[in-house]
């Protein structure tokens, strides 16, 4: 037996031997039934054989959880990608880590429709923006593949969002919140029921703070406040329930959200040169939570719309059949600085243009254009049966989804190129690199997606105890793209400013007959590719569930997960195709709750991955570097594990009191590299420097231990006074990488570990009143919390993406009706 299966049979028999060592102290209890729908059916939560986080919107409102960074904090095995900030945020599941220009690894469902895509020039959309978490029955994390009944394929995981359905009750709310950083949010909800068979629900959420990042540069930063890192957004929902026969039931929502933000930049926290050293020495003399922004545009806008609907038909008491149909359009904008190098190129505290400070690299939408435009389209068919004595639960469907561009999208990246107004080319010439490159990338793209899919699960009651499950899928995708990348010029008379296309294997040298010199208003007209990428697999699941007590559920499964292939546009040429990844995953679990003089739950689950041709961003230059220009592109690069276990525990030691932690733990090996450069060779590329992964190296972005602790205590008072309790969660997150490092042995690329804490006091109904009120501190130590790194040691410099420090607000709520 070869070391990688001896390895995960020690892992999978260990955990099932913790498990059966717990399993005997346990007895029955009824207080965790928590209705979920993980399995597209409703189910109670220690029912379901899977791995799976629940919180319902009143732990969301008492936390203050917003965004999805806030939602990762209280789960174990959830990371985000903060890269972007929080309109384009990215979820990583089990170390299953999105790059950039590939397909999320997680996908993200609202009543039960996969979120819209951004897939553009930067990560967005994918339903991880701001606006989101509102008027929600739970939110519900499913980590591992669940490419059996969800409709995006995707190896890490789903994150369900499960709105709150119109109900036949005049009911609502009115809330507002107060907090330092001029933080203010109001939502309202109102329950309308107009007649016995209709049924309404209106939401609205209304979000805004400055920024938490000070800006020590001279130029400001943007249309929406001069501080980095801030928040506005609103959001509106509405909901409708329609019992067009005693059998058949519509459910239609329609929602809308706007987040328009400053955007978040990095900070240069280590520095090896005269200038990124006298920008640190600049900051530090303000505060720690300081950068320096050079673009004077800065900005960062999400704007997503869907509509969904949902028929159910109860033909039969055996049989339902339900139809979903959705469309749904997000437009973003991501005009930030990448690196977060501020260099004056006139005498520092003197500037107050764009054009005179020299920034390392910016990215900006093209003029008149979005970094990211798609729409979506979702038509999903599905049968669900239980037929005869109810021992066998079926479910199966075809599944349709079409994502195309609205117009073409994209970025223009200024490197080392000061510029006013990088939008309309208003920049700094060239000289040579003194004070500009005089260099932009200017690229875009129209690309459209189609996946199709036929999928069958059921379950069997082999005994009263023990079930079998089984489910397969097939999903076929295609990925097409038509690109441009346009290497623009700006250079005094008399040579003046001129495009040419970059890549050059494809189009020729530059200034040559097949790739000549042209006016940069000819840039809508040149340079354009094409690509299509078709990749299809099955995936499954196969489980078996075994229950010796009615609150013990002990299961093991096997799942297979994939990711469709693609095109990343703006790679290395003739490299731009890559091919899809999968994963076989192995997991057993025990989910446990009992009574007695300490009544509570335990769950856990040991899992084992399997990870084959994952898809991997790689790095492509030349040595020296005069031949080439430094580029990326995404490549399947060999084989990977990914095993660990995760556990979750919660207890009441006495009345009013509770205490739950979770811990989660990841391995990551890399076991198998291909070698990129016999692609680079045959593509006929010059690149001769490439730095892959080695054998043994880590995965980026997979956390290997983090630690969740929450108490809280609900205060004995008589119900004239009402409910008071005080809550507090302790966060741990071990040092991770999130990038290779660019200097060998530097460990620029990892972050360091972080601890921190969240407060929060709660007084449900006020003296007797339908009045809540609370107050929340998150940071509450003010740490120093690292979200992303930039390894530029041989540019000069590292700079971090930096959390938000210390923050705290009050929050009153009326009810209504009910």
């Amino acid at each position: 037996m070869s070391e990688t299966y001896c390895r995960r049979a020690i892992l999978l028999a260990s955990t099932a031997i913790s498990i059966a060592a717990a399993t005997p102290a346990l007895a029955q209890d009824n207080s965790s039934d928590i209705i979920v729908t993980a399995r597209r059916i409703e189910e109670r939560l220690q029912d379901v054989p899977i791995s799976i986080t629940v919180f319902s919107q009143e732990t969301l409102t008492n936390n203050n959880v917003q965004s999805a960074k806030d939602l990762a904090t209280y789960t174990p095995g959830l990371t985000t990608n903060n890269r972007y900030g929080a309109d384009n945020t990215t979820w990583t599941i089990r170390g299953f880590t999105q790059e950039q220009r590939t397909t999320s690894t997680v996908g993200t469902y609202f009543a039960d429709v996969v979120a819209p895509r951004g897939s553009g020039a930067t990560q967005g959309g994918d339903g991880a923006g701001p606006g989101q978490l509102f008027d929600l029955q739970n939110v519900q994390v499913l980590k591992g593949p669940q490419g059996t009944l969800f409709g995006r394929n995707s190896t890490g995981g789903a994150v369900l969002l499960v709105p709150r359905k119109p109900t036949d009750r005049l009911e609502g709310y009115v809330e507002g919140s107060i907090g330092d950083y001029d933080m203010w949010r109001g939502q309202g909800v109102l329950n309308l029921p107009v007649m016995d068979t209709l049924r309404l629900r209106f939401g609205v959420d209304r979000s805004k703070r400055d920024g938490y990042l000070k800006n020590a540069g001279r130029i400001g930063a943007g249309p929406y406040g001069d501080a980095m890192g801030s928040v506005d957004y609103t959001a509106l929902r509405l909901s409708a329930v329609a019992d067009l026969t005693p059998d058949i039931e519509n459910y239609t929502i329609a929602s809308y959200s706007k987040s328009r933000s400053t955007g978040v930049i990095p900070k240069i926290t280590k520095c090896y040169a005269a200038n990124p050293c006298a920008q640190v020495a600049r900051e530090a003399a303000l505060d720690f939570f300081t950068v320096s922004n050079p673009l004077p545009d800065a900005q960062s806008v999400a704007e997503q719309w869907q509509l969904i609907n949902t028929t159910t038909w109860q033909a039969s008491d055996s049989l339902t059949i339900k139809n979903i149909a959705a469309y749904g359009e997000f437009r973003g904008i991501t005009n930030i600085d990448l690196f977060g190098q501020y260099r004056p190129v006139v005498t520092p505290g003197t500037e107050t243009t764009g054009n005179q400070v020299q920034p390392f690299a910016l990215t900006h939408n093209i003029a008149n254009g979005y970094t990211n435009a798609q729409s979506s389209f979702v038509e999903e068919l599905q049968f669900q049966g239980r037929p005869g004595d109810g021992k066998l639960i079926w479910q199966a469907g075809l599944y349709l989804e079409l994502n195309e561009p609205l117009g073409r999208s994209g970025v223009q990246t200024a490197t080392f190129t000061p510029c006013s107004n990088l939008a309309t080319f208003d920049c700094r010439p060239g000289d040579g690199g003194l004070t500009s490159l005089g260099r932009i990338a200017y690229s875009t793209t129209r690309t459209s997606y189609r996946g199709m899919a036929a999928y069958a699960q059921a379950s069997y009651d082999i005994s009263d105890k023990l079930k079998f499950t089984a489910g397969i899928r097939y999903t076929a995708d295609r990925v097409r793209s038509n690109f441009q990348i346009v290497d623009i010029r700006l250079n005094p008379a008399p040579l003046g400013n001129y495009a040419t296309c970059t890549n050059t294997p494809t189009f020729g040298a530059a200034n040559t007959p097949s790739n000549p010199r042209r006016p940069i208003d000819q840039r809508f007209d040149m340079c354009f590719q094409d690509s299509t990428v078709k990749t299809s697999a099955p995936t499954w699941l196969i489980g078996l569930d075994y229950k010796p007590l009615d609150d013990v559920l002990l299961y093991a499964k096997w799942s297979r997960g994939y990711r469709q292939g693609g095109v990343a546009a703006f790679g290395a040429d003739r490299l731009q195709n890559y091919k899809d990844e999968t994963v076989d995953t192995y997991e057993v679990g025990a989910k446990t709750s009992w009574r007695g003089a300490l009544p509570g739950n335990f769950n856990i689950a040991g899992f084992y991955n399997d990870f084959r041709n994952q898809q991997i961003q790689l790095g492509f230059q030349c040595n020296p570097v005069s031949l080439c220009t430094q580029t990326t592109s995404i490549l399947n690069v060999g084989s990977s594990e990914l095993y660990g276990f995760e556990a979750e525990v919660g207890v009441r030691p006495f009345q009013g009191f509770r205490i739950d932690a979770a811990y989660a733990y990841l391995k990551t090996r890399i076991l198998a590299v291909e070698d990129a450069t016999p692609a680079v060779v045959a593509a006929g590329l010059p690149f001769n420097d490439i730095r892959p992964p080695k054998v043994g190296d880590v995965i980026p972005n997979a956390m290997p231990h983090k630690v969740n602790v929450t108490a809280s205590y609900t205060l004995p008072l008589p119900e004239s006074i009402g409910k008071i309790s005080v809550g507090g969660t302790f966060v741990y997150q071990s040092s991770v990488r999130v990038v290779t490092d660019a200097v060998v042995g530097s460990n620029n690329g990892v972050l360091p570990n972080a601890k921190y804490g969240n407060v929060n006091v709660n007084w449900q109904d006020v003296a007797g009143l339908p009045v809540d009120a609370g107050f929340f501190m998150t940071n509450i130590t003010n740490e120093r919390i690292y979200l992303h790194a930039n390894d530029q040691q041989t540019n000069g410099f590292v700079s971090n993406i930096i959390g938000e420090p210390r923050m705290y607000g009050f929050r009153l709520k009326y009810r209504f009706g009910g």
